[in-house]
């Protein structure tokens, strides 16, 4: 049982060396205000680009993410996957626990160890 917690930490080391591949950065050939890349011919090879998410798509991700975070270390320090995210909290390793958006709840999703949302 003493295994498990190292194979975790070196699985993790080994991922955090990798980098992205980067494509090289292509600049349009028409003008920004399009909003998309012209063929030779004219015709249009890329769809215009999807707008930004709001503000509030990436405060959430951002929330799911620290919540994520509590959890896998919850669960790395006492060996096991809580029954549910009130277990987390209980133990102290929430000060604040950020209200979910209405309608939703955060669940753990024991396959990814993550915290998601699901409708209530």
């Amino acid at each position: 049982m003493r295994l498990a917690p190292v194979l975790v930490i070196i699985l993790f080391a080994a991922g955090c060396g990798r980098k992205a591949e980067q494509s090289p950065s292509i600049a349009p050939s028409v003008p920004p205000a399009a909003n998309a890349q012209a063929s030779p011919d004219g015709g249009q090879v890329n769809p215009p680009a999807a707008p930004a998410p709001d503000a509030k798509a990436d405060e959430l991700a951002k929330v799911l993410a620290e919540l994520t975070q509590v959890l896998r270390k919850y669960s790395f320090e006492h060996q096991r996957l809580p029954k549910s995210f009130n277990e987390v909290v209980a133990a102290g390793y929430v000060k604040d626990m950020p209200q979910a958006p209405s309608g939703k709840k955060f669940e753990i999703d024991p396959k990814t160890v993550q915290v998601v949302l699901v409708k209530q």
